[in-house]
């Protein structure tokens, strides 16, 4: 059960308002933002509370999960309630990633470089230490549609409309051969896709 979209992204968000809202007020409190995040936020009693009404409202729900890249930031109170919840990853390229933000918010390309390796660095801590499966992300369709199944299958969910909501025709910018990383960003970069499934 996945929440809302926006117009120019139909599929592509699905973030939860209450939960977005909720982790980018624990990374401000905490001295930081979405875009330059603190390595392990505090948790204060508003966010728990949000937290455990958002648990709350799913009750009905037979399975119901979330989407948000702050949650990275953020999981170590999500298993403080849910110690047996079930994660999985995705991540991009980090030149496809830095050159969507210079896009979407006028970014340098360094800065979104940046932000890219804080985010998949706390991947990679995650995947290591709850052993999450992780996949990559690719725009050609014959690529990713078996990586899809793989960790639909880890994860023990059934394909239902997997199918339905991976749209290959929505623009991504995978172009990115000819940039040089910074040796962080490429580190990260080769040691989550060494983990990844598929």
């Amino acid at each position: 059960m996945l929440d809302h979209s926006i117009r120019s992204n139909p599929k592509g968000l699905q973030e939860a308002p209450s939960l977005l809202y909720m982790h980018e007020d624990l990374l401000r409190t905490n001295g930081g933002s979405w875009d330059n995040p603190p390595h392990k936020p505090v948790w204060g009693k508003l966010h728990a509370s949000v937290r455990d009404l958002f648990i709350e409202s799913r009750k009905d729900q037979s399975l119901w999960g979330f989407k948000d890249p702050r949650t990275l930031f953020a999981l170590h109170g999500w298993l403080e309630v849910c110690p047996d919840l079930q994660a999985a990853g995705i991540f991009r390229h980090p030149a496809a990633v830095a050159k969507s933000l210079q896009q979407r918010n006028g970014f340098s390309i360094a800065k979104g470089l940046h932000i890219w390796t804080a985010y998949n660095q706390k991947l990679l801590e995650w995947t290591d230490v709850l052993d999450l499966p992780i996949i990559e992300f690719s725009p050609v369709e014959a690529v990713m549609r078996p990586r899809l199944d793989a960790i639909i299958s880890k994860i023990g969910l059934g394909a239902r409309d997997a199918d339905s909501f991976y749209d290959p025709a929505i623009p991504t910018s995978e172009a990115h051969n000819q940039m040089t990383l910074p040796e962080e960003t490429r580190d990260t970069y080769h040691a989550l896709r060494a983990r990844a499934l598929a």
